[in-house]
């Protein structure tokens, strides 16, 4: 038997609950619920919010549960499509609402319901990806200006080089800043927010960083992972080696005046095969620990070291 939107309702909250309280068995029956009971509408869609809060599962670590929720809201979709397709007036714009970005809406002008604003129809190269544009999505959605600033940013950090729709980078955005928002601002935008926001966004919109965005988009990362990631995790590979070889330099740099080195022909140069080599040795860790020993090659300037 359908849903009313009072319990359509019901269920969101009860929906939300269940995930907030991590009781994933709860989560399935719901969907199963909603599955078999929501006939879907743009006006029950869009009153309920009901396709927002399954939007959220659609990233959980929890395959099973994540695909349920793509599943129920690509049903969604489908079905308030095909009303569009058949002129139903009430479907204009439900593609958005039913894959749980929340409150995207599609512009339309003045006078003429059935025609999308310029804006919308003729987007830039970068302003729509896929099927949704991104002129329809709603980056007021949160009701706090830098929250909804911070937002926009993370879109246009996903969005680089992204080939999936408009409303999956919107989603993701979302539920990364959501998830900075709760975990490292504990509710509030406070300066470990910003700074979380700021790290992230300078990686993600990183070009050399792709593997980072793929993820986050697929679902593989998750926020509540992502969010807790700290630089290194974040860097991308060059970026890492090229970390890893400054440290490199900083160790055999960093050696002090009274270190003697001296020549040997113990040691022979993994990359010349040569044993011409300086050495010396340095305590780098705790005092019960054998000491570190540097070697560079004198032929070839090659560097290493070992315990």
């Amino acid at each position: 038997m359908p849903l009313a939107a009072a319990e359509v309702s019901a269920q969101r909250e009860a929906l939300s609950k269940a995930l907030a309280e991590s009781r994933l068995d709860d989560c399935r029956a719901l969907l199963k619920t909603l599955k078999a009971g929501v006939v879907p509408t743009e006006e029950l869609i869009r009153a309920t919010k009901i396709g927002q809060a399954v939007g959220k599962l659609r990233n959980h670590s929890d395959k099973a549960l994540s695909q349920a929720a793509k599943d129920l809201v690509g049903g969604w979709k489908v079905e308030i499509e095909k009303q569009r397709a058949a002129g139903g007036s009430s479907a204009g714009g439900a593609s958005a609402s039913a894959s749980g970005t929340g409150t995207p809406k599609v512009k339309e002008k003045k006078g003429d319901s059935s025609k999308p604003a310029s804006g919308a129809s003729k987007p830039s190269s970068s302003a729509k990806v896929g099927g949704t544009s991104k002129s329809s999505l709603d980056f007021e959605a949160l009701k706090d200006k830098t929250r909804n600033a911070c937002l926009k940013v993370l879109y246009n950090a996903l969005e680089v080089g992204a080939e999936c729709d408009a409303s999956d980078i919107y989603s993701a955005a979302l539920g990364v800043e959501s998830a900075v928002f709760d975990d490292i601002g504990k509710g509030s935008v406070t300066a470990d927010y910003r700074n979380k926001l700021r790290s992230l966004t300078l990686n993600l919109k990183d070009a050399s960083n792709p593997a980072l965005r793929s993820r986050v988009l697929s679902g593989e990362l998750t926020p509540s992972v992502l969010v807790q990631m700290g630089p290194e995790d974040l860097a991308s590979d060059a970026r890492r080696e090229e970390r890893e070889k400054l440290q490199m330099q900083n160790l055999f740099g960093s050696k002090a005046a009274e270190d003697q080195q001296a020549e040997t022909d113990a040691f022979e140069c993994g990359r010349c095969k040569q044993r011409k080599t300086r050495y010396y040795q340095k305590q780098t860790r705790s005092a019960d620990e054998p000491m570190t020993t540097f070697v560079t090659c004198t032929n070839c300037n090659n560097k290493w070291k070992f315990c």
